[in-house]
């Protein structure tokens, strides 16, 4: 589905994360974790095509990305309800003939019921807490029909019990669907149950974990 090789990226021609090689296959959920400036979110930018390679190449195929960001990154000022901020969001990535001829709007319902927020569809977005507007946006991404989900932070902010019942969802809406997820965080216990692969981001390097990695703890692995 998605293939890095000898991968180089940063910003400026300096060099964030170098050598990378990294294959994803459709269907498969990894997690990129790591310390701040460790390069997670830059390698999560190479992979979306948002930066250019310094060196190396990506072959992305004719893969549809939807992206989730921090939902403290998003302007929370605009007037608009969760619902219709997730028909923007799907709106976006239409042509304007079907955007015009095509009805959306049981689609944009069933995004929202499958990440648990349709029972919020009519209240303004930056009246949610944390943990609804990550669902809000969760369900922007899935409405325009992507191949593979990637998720920037999306338990950032939230507190714990929402953390790990976010990770749950995201298991479900992976088993149910068959979506490619790929999402950075600064903590990998949420979704040692729900991820299938996970890889470590420190330096600028990366490295796969294998499960010896985490030595029985809940939290991050020591490496």
């Amino acid at each position: 589905m998605i293939r890095l090789q000898n991968l180089v990226l940063g910003y400026g021609g300096n060099a964030v994360i170098r050598d990378v090689n990294l294959e994803l296959a459709a269907g498969d959920f990894l997690v990129i974790g790591g310390p701040n400036g460790g390069g997670k979110s830059t390698l999560l930018r190479g992979i979306s095509g948002l930066i250019s390679p310094i060196a190396g190449t990506i072959d992305r195929g004719r893969t549809r990305f939807g992206y989730v960001p921090q939902h403290a990154n998003v302007e929370q000022a605009l007037p608009l309800t969760a619902l219709e901020m997730v028909e923007l969001g799907a709106s976006a990535c239409d042509p304007w003939w079907k955007t015009v001829i095509t009805p959306r709007a049981a689609f944009h319902h069933q995004a929202m019921r499958d990440c648990q927020a349709d029972g919020f569809a009519k209240k303004p977005f930056d009246a949610l807490s944390g943990g609804q507007r990550q669902r809000v946006l969760l369900a922007r991404a899935l409405a325009s029909s992507p191949d593979c989900l990637l998720l920037d932070e999306p338990t950032a902010g939230v507190d714990r019990p929402t953390q790990f019942a976010l990770a749950e969802m995201l298991g479900d809406l992976h088993r149910k669907s068959g979506l490619a997820i790929v999402l950075v965080t600064h903590e990998f216990a949420p979704f040692k149950d729900v991820a299938k692969r996970f890889v470590w981001v420190q330096d600028g390097a990366l490295r796969e974990l294998t499960a010896g990695d985490f030595h029985g703890r809940q939290e991050n692995p020591t490496l």
